[in-house]
């Protein structure tokens, strides 16, 4: 069964009941365990393009992010993918490498704002 819900921007993702339950699953997870800034659904399920075969990418900005925060929100989206029967792949960020480095410039980031549904 899929699931359509519409934001304020009036973009219409379309997500199978499933794939919400893991992103909601995972925001609340990663909201529990560090200082989530931003959490975002984009690419062809936030443009509602998505197919059956389509990933759910997600991006997820963390302030103090590391390699080691990394590699926890990996393993949970690593358990949420396999409870959930799912296939989120995720960008992660530090709020530090968007205000500070060269990635607020880049076109992936650019792209995730335009597009980008926050979830």
């Amino acid at each position: 069964m899929e699931v359509c819900y519409k934001n304020n921007m009036g973009k219409n993702p379309i997500l199978k009941e499933n794939e919400w339950a893991a992103l909601s699953a995972l925001k609340e997870q990663v909201s529990k365990k560090f200082n989530l800034v931003d959490f975002r659904l984009f690419g062809s399920k936030a443009r509602g393009e998505g197919t059956s075969e389509s990933d759910v990418d997600v991006m997820i900005e963390i302030e103090g992010c590391d390699y080691e925060t990394k590699s926890q929100v990996y393993d949970m989206v690593f358990d949420i993918n396999l409870e959930n029967d799912t296939f989120i792949s995720t960008t992660i960020f530090s709020k530090k490498e968007i205000e500070e480095g060269p990635m607020s410039e880049s076109p992936i980031y650019k792209a995730i704002q335009r597009e980008g549904v926050p979830v």
